[in-house]
């Protein structure tokens, strides 16, 4: 029972601090720590210990398919180039630096556990730039390469951390072998991802043409996905990280297309609840982490662990800022071909990308994830000492950006581009507009009155789309404001439906089930008209 209510209790508490966070303007993931810090005063969970192995197949699938299904597979392609110079040469270059660095502070430490680290803080977390930049406009170039490279370096920093550990294990490391092990390690884990995404969506099509489209049953495949891609991979000693990333990608793309409308919006609403429990846990398994660690590391000197984090987090960001200059330039400079077919390269909008090297949950995933012990038995080496490291790192980037990050995006008049909404516009000026050419070639072949006028009150509807995207700004507000008038009318009936139903459920006019069924049409008709930041009883 220990261990269910522990889980209970940590579930709890994150839901409980996700409501704190929509009141205070401090970004989620800092409340989170600081709330795991207060709960590891509870008696309980100060001795919580978390299989390393479990945990991080527990966490880390998931959240590599999530961000793989998710980021925009054009803008990747497009920004390919920088997005795999931050993603492998700037993951390279923080694993060599922190690793010599944190050895030399350290000597304790050996220099394979050290490179450990530096894999562990080498990925950044594009979902905590984005909550600390929530209301500030950024142009969509910098939000992809940020999207992009967080996403790649997850897989090659926990590729290399990988590496790290075995390394520690066995005390034998080799430059050359791990080059040629990356890419066969890779190459193999790519093909073993896509494949095993590829049977799976094949294998979700095949069941919903034969009627069993269940929402619930489509959404349990799309969970698995990410475990069945992982653990086929290690099954065929491939990596099962990449193979996570190639299944989140191909997943992406494939359920656009193939997956039916209720099913997609089942899976949304499962996936987003479950990424926002899984990241609430690490953050808040960071903070009873660190205090749990601070307390085996007593006898180390305060002042010295201190000056080994601040010297660790002012290495990442000199490392990074020192990279992302040449690697943005230098292409530009020995290839005419790259000059023509980009835009004009902005220093400041260099600095932000630099700036923006937020540590986040998948860095506290690999952390937590170190074995406590070698296969012989004796402890891995600076275990309490690494996690106390990264565990700092994600808090002081956090810390930094989040007083800073806004601050130079201000400074610097970095402002949004435009492009999400322009394409987002087109988009529904060309979708109305085929819209309306079928309702007007089918509106002549309509012989019965009822079923010309819903048609063409459907062709007003998808018309006054068609002109209020195609309006100008000053238009379309005046066209919101009489619509607004209308949404009120509409949610007032609502309202209106909705208590009577109540009032025939209480009544014991009607049961349960009727009430549901009628009151998740009036939450669908809600979800039209309702104002953004509005949600259905």
């Amino acid at each position: 029972m220990d261990l269910v209510e522990i889980v209970l209790a940590l579930l709890l508490s994150v839901a409980v601090i996700g409501t704190i966070a929509k009141w205070i303007p401090v970004p989620l993931p800092l409340l989170l720590v600081a709330g795991g810090v207060a709960l590891s005063f509870m008696p309980v969970l100060d001795t919580v210990r978390i299989d390393p192995a479990i945990f991080f197949l527990l966490f880390i699938p998931p959240l590599l398919f999530a961000d793989g299904w998710l980021i925009p597979k054009r803008d990747l392609l497009g920004l390919l180039r920088p997005v795999l110079l931050l993603a492998f040469g700037l993951v390279t270059l923080t694993v060599i630096v922190v690793g010599y660095l944190i050895h030399w502070l350290i000597p304790g430490m050996p220099l394979a556990a050290a490179f450990a680290l530096g894999a562990i803080v080498s990925p950044t977390d594009a979902v905590a730039v984005s909550a600390i930049t929530a209301n500030l406009k950024m142009p969509s170039r910098i939000t992809h390469i940020l999207g992009g490279e967080s996403l790649i370096n997850d897989a090659s920093g926990l590729v290399a951390f990988k590496f790290a550990v075995a390394a520690v294990a066995t005390g034998l490391f080799s430059w050359t072998d791990a080059a040629e092990q990356v890419v066969l390690l890779s190459g193999g884990g790519v093909l073993v991802g896509l494949a095993s995404a590829w049977l799976i969506g094949e294998l979700r099509v095949r069941i919903a043409r034969h009627s069993v489209d269940d929402p619930t049953i489509q959404t349990v495949f799309s969970l698995l996905t990410p475990f069945a891609a992982y653990l086929a991979a290690e099954a065929a000693h491939v990596s099962g990280i990449l193979a996570v990333v190639a299944a989140g990608i191909y997943a992406g793309m494939h359920d656009t297309r193939h997956v039916d409308t209720a099913t997609r919006q089942h899976s949304f609403e499962v996936w987003t609840m479950l990424l926002f429990v899984f990241n609430g846990l690490v953050f808040v398994l960071l903070g009873i982490q660190l205090r749990v660690v601070l307390i085996r590391l007593e006898g180390e000197s305060w002042l010295h662990l201190a000056g080994y984090a601040l010297a660790l987090v002012a290495a990442l960001v000199i490392v990074r800022m020192v990279w992302v200059f040449p690697a943005a330039y230098l292409p530009r400079l020995l290839s005419s071909k790259v000059r023509d077919s980009e835009p004009p390269l902005s220093a400041r909008a260099v600095f932000i990308v630099g700036w923006a090297g937020i540590r986040g949950s998948v860095t506290m995933a690999a952390a937590l994830s170190i074995p406590f012990a070698l296969d012989n038995g004796t402890p891995f080496p600076g275990r309490d000492l690494i996690i106390f490291l990264a565990g700092t790192t994600i808090v002081l980037t956090l810390v930094l950006n989040a007083v800073t990050l806004p601050l130079f995006i201000r400074l610097l008049h970095i402002r949004g581009d435009g492009n999400a909404e322009r394409e987002e516009r087109a988009a529904r000026i060309a979708t109305s507009q085929a819209a309306v050419d079928v309702l007007e070639r089918e509106l002549p072949k309509l012989a019965h009155s009822r079923e010309i006028a819903q048609a063409q009150r459907l062709l007003d509807l998808y018309r006054y789309r068609l002109t209020f995207h195609s309006a100008n700004a000053e238009r379309r507000r005046e066209m919101e404001a009489v619509r607004s008038g209308e949404h009120r009318l509409v949610l007032a009936a609502l309202e209106a439906e909705r208590a009577e139903l109540f009032s025939l459920r209480d009544t014991g006019v009607i049961n349960e089930d009727t009430l549901r069924t009628i009151q998740a049409d009036l939450d669908h008709a809600e979800s039209l008209v309702a104002p953004k930041g509005r949600h259905a009883h």
